[in-house]
């Protein structure tokens, strides 16, 4: 949660199946070089100082771990979120699949009201065989009440600019129910 000392910083976990491109958008918005070949990540954080929306902001993402038997070292940073990034790839059924059986299950369970921004990663690799399309994406979006849906190449700088962007305006939009649903709760309303 966002406090009056650091409401400057946001604190992002970025989740979904390994090799869905979680650490090349980490790598992207850091500026930070991607090698050819994959290393699996267990937890890396990312603190990015950025300017948006005529602010200077902190971004900590937590890349973790896209196994499923990592639960306790990726949960370490879920008490501290301001928005969870969920990845998953267009062109791997199976991550997407794994959005809806274990993500969701993982995140809510722990994290009931955190904001979540849905994010569909490899999107110039679509082609028509057992794709996800971006309504199935929209669709998940929807039922879960999520805050955005992002289709992106994660090693596009200006589209992973824009996610960020977006990651932002959910933080925001997340503070601003908060404080109004306090302030009812006050004036009993």
């Amino acid at each position: 949660m966002l406090t009056h000392e650091n409401d400057k910083t946001v604190m992002c976990p970025i989740v979904g199946d390994g090799m869905v491109g979680k650490t090349q958008i980490c790598k992207t918005f850091a500026g930070s070089q991607t090698p050819d070949d994959y290393t699996a990540t267990v937890s890396d954080l990312y603190t990015v100082p950025t300017y948006m929306m005529g602010s200077d902001y902190i971004i900590k993402i937590v890349d973790s771990s896209g196994q499923h038997d990592y639960k306790e070292v990726r949960t370490k940073s879920y008490k501290e979120a301001n928005v969870f990034i969920l990845c998953y790839s267009v062109s791997d059924r199976e991550s997407f699949e794994n959005v809806k059986s274990f993500w969701i299950p993982e995140i809510r369970n722990l994290c009931k009201k955190t904001p979540v921004v849905l994010v569909a990663t490899y999107k110039g690799t679509r082609d028509e065989h057992n794709n996800v399309s971006k309504q199935e994406g929209l669709d998940i979006m929807e039922s879960h009440k999520f805050d955005a849906y992002i289709e992106c190449r994660s090693d596009n700088k200006e589209e992973v600019d824009e996610l960020f962007e977006d990651i932002l305006l959910s933080v925001i939009k997340s503070k601003r129910r908060r404080r109004s649903s306090l302030l009812h709760t006050l004036m009993g309303k």
